[in-house]
Parts: C-alpha cells; sequence; structure tokens
C-alpha cells in the first residue's frame, strides 16, 4: 500500500511541473509584449497654444495608419479633431524616463472617426518605418476564459505597460451603443489606455480598449471590469470608411512560443457587426451620447506645453467625399520646439480636477508673496 502511495505521489510530482509549463506555452505576456509593443503607440493631442490635452494610446495597423478611439482625438468642447495630433513611437530600450522615452514623434491626421462606435483612423505624415502592424483577431476564436493582454499608457504607470487578465464576459450594444458589439475584461486598463489594443496569445487585437466601470450609482467601488471594442466591429468600420478590407489573422493554433495545441476553440460568443454603422463624423443621437458614461472614457487630460516640437510639413490627405470640413484642417504648421522635460513634468504630476489646480496656484501665490 505504501509502494502505491509512492508511486503516485511521484506521478503527481512529474505531471504538475509539465502541465505548469504546457501552460506557460499557451500564453506568454512577455512574447506577447515582445511581438506587439512596437506597433502600440502613444498619442497626444493639444491645442496650437498648449493649455490642456489629451493622452491615450493606439495600434499599428498599417506603415501609416493608427487605429485609436474616437475620445482620445475629438475635442469634448468643439466635436471636433484636436488641432495638434501627435503619434510617439515605442523606443527600442526603454528607460523608465519618459523625457527619454517620447522622443520618437510623428505629426498625425485624423482622417475619419465616429464617436458613436468610438473608433478613429489616423494617418501619419511619415511612414513609421522598420515597425510592425497589428492584424485583428477573428472572433470566431475568441471566447469567455481565454487570456488575454492589454498595452497602453495607464495614468499614473509607466508607458507602454503590460497587463493581463482574461475575457470576462461578451457585451451586446456596449455604452447602449447599438451595433458596438465588446468584450468585458479583467485585465487592469485605466486613464490613458484608451485607444490601446487587447491582445490574444498570438498578438493579435482581440478588442481595442475603451472603457473602465469605477464607482457604481451607490458610490461603491468596482474593479476588474473594463471594456474592449470587438474586433469584428472594427473590421466592418474600417472596410466602411477607409476601404480596408483587412483580413482576419491565423486563429490561434500554436500560439507564440508554444508547442502545444489548444483546445478546440469556441464558437458560441459571435454576433454580426451592425450594418447600420455610423458613418464618418456623422454626429450619434442624443441617446448615444447619454449612454456613454463620461466617467467610463479612459483617456487621460494632461497639460500640454505651448511650446510643440518641430517636425516636417504636414502632407494633408485627400478628404472622402463623405469627410466634412473639419475632418480636413487637423494640423497647425510648428515653427518652434518645445520643452520636453517640461511637457513631461506637468503630465507626469497632472492633477486630476480644477479645485486642486486652483490650490497649487494658491500655494504658489502665497510663496511668491512670502520672498
Amino acid at each position: 500500500m505504501m509502494k502505491k502511495i509512492l508511486a503516485i505521489g511521484m506521478i503527481g510530482f512529474l505531471w504538475a511541473p509539465n502541465l505548469a509549463l504546457a501552460h506557460e506555452g499557451k500564453f506568454s505576456p512577455r512574447k506577447i509584449y515582445d511581438k506587439a509593443s512596437p506597433a502600440v503607440v502613444t498619442v497626444i493631442c493639444s491645442g496650437p497654444e498648449g493649455g490642456n490635452g489629451e493622452l491615450g494610446s493606439g495600434s499599428l495597423i498599417a506603415g501609416n495608419k493608427v487605429l485609436t478611439n474616437a475620445h482620445v482625438v475629438i475635442h469634448k468642447s468643439t466635436g471636433r479633431p484636436w488641432p495638434l495630433v501627435r503619434v510617439y513611437l515605442k523606443p527600442k530600450h526603454m528607460t523608465g524616463n519618459p523625457d527619454k522615452d517620447l522622443n520618437h514623434a510623428i505629426r498625425a491626421q485624423v482622417v475619419f472617426y465616429d464617436r458613436s462606435l468610438d473608433l478613429a483612423l489616423l494617418k501619419l505624415d511619415r511612414p513609421a518605418s522598420g515597425r510592425p502592424v497589428l492584424s485583428l483577431a477573428n472572433p470566431n476564436s475568441v471566447s469567455v476564459g481565454d487570456p488575454v493582454a492589454a498595452i497602453g499608457d495607464p495614468e499614473d504607470g509607466g508607458l507602454w505597460t503590460l497587463t493581463t487578465g482574461i475575457i470576462s464576459a461578451v457585451i451586446a450594444n456596449l455604452g447602449g451603443v447599438k451595433g458596438r458589439y465588446g468584450y468585458q475584461t479583467d485585465a487592469s486598463i485605466n486613464r490613458g489606455n484608451s485607444g490601446g489594443p487587447l491582445l490574444n496569445a498570438n498578438a493579435d487585437i482581440v478588442g481595442m480598449n475603451t472603457m473602465m466601470a469605477r464607482r457604481a450609482p451607490d458610490g461603491l467601488a468596482i474593479t476588474a471590469v473594463n471594456f474592449a471594442i470587438r474586433s469584428d466591429v472594427i473590421k466592418a468600420w474600417l472596410n466602411a470608411n477607409a476601404g480596408m478590407d483587412i483580413a482576419y489573422a491565423a486563429p490561434v493554433s500554436v500560439p507564440l512560443g508554444s508547442a502545444v495545441q489548444p483546445a478546440e476553440v469556441a464558437q458560441n460568443n459571435v454576433q454580426p457587426a451592425a450594418s447600420t454603422q455610423t458613418g464618418a463624423n456623422q454626429p450619434p443621437s442624443s441617446s448615444q451620447i447619454n449612454s456613454m458614461s463620461e466617467s467610463a472614457l479612459v483617456t487621460k487630460k494632461i497639460p500640454v506645453s505651448p511650446k510643440p516640437p518641430v517636425v516636417s510639413p504636414p502632407v494633408v490627405a485627400k478628404a472622402s467625399p463623405s469627410q466634412e470640413a473639419p475632418v480636413r484642417h487637423v494640423t497647425i504648421t510648428e515653427s518652434r520646439p518645445y520643452n520636453r522635460r517640461q511637457l513631461l513634468l506637468k503630465k507626469m504630476h497632472a492633477m486630476d480636477n480644477l479645485e486642486q489646480e486652483m490650490h497649487q496656484e494658491f500655494l504658489r501665490h502665497a510663496q511668491n508673496l512670502d520672498q
């Protein structure tokens, strides 16, 4: 009897590590990050005179095309694209110092956007040479329980931050917008992650991170409830507005670095993308706007230096007939260099509301009186 127990114990001892290695082989956050992060960008928007701006994330889907959220690049008060949109490429070697890591800027133009679906397409003034591009995952290969990774720029976190989690639920009509299918995930995202990719084991885009739940109406804190716009909604929108008939990536048969075949993928969560998608720049209805909780959007507001970087003169893209005039005028010629350290220090220490800003201003004024 004792020999049988020892034998069973030895089998368990040998089997457990193999199981752990098999699980690690199916989903490797490091391999996903190594493959995808060079194609993830930081998006910073501002006006020509500086002041407040927006910080979000995006994905390179072509050599000069970036996919992001509309609320990253559309000014809230005007309903039009920010005058200045810059895309920052990830450096090969991250230092952890934003002053050095945000050093590869390319001016961009907003060529299409849809505020109800919360999607926007940017065109870079010059191609991001030597950079990989991200592919869209077929929703047929995605199921609740699948591991996922998010890459973006969360508030008070590091640039190009990696977080992981699972697909928690399938959501129809995300934010109350018809046809905006999405996923719920517990992969951590925060303000600044907007527009960044939610990735599967092959580093393909399962969805675009766009919203988070943080507090219930009764004040109860909510955690690990975050939302991404599904890849089929993105694909249909790009095809309808930008003429980009993007094929889905190959299904996750052998994930990055794996020699293990995963189980057959589930097919129980696919809904067709809406056939009546909002056209480029067509304003959403009031009910759609009201359904999109402002506090749930995950763009980070930042103060921006009035002295932007000197970049090459913009190449204005030819507008589609469906575009409105504001989209054709999204850049302003820049002639003065800016103080990058001043910008980044302000961004890292940005205050969340006007009351805090007024308080700091009062303290500075009091210190001047004492001198």
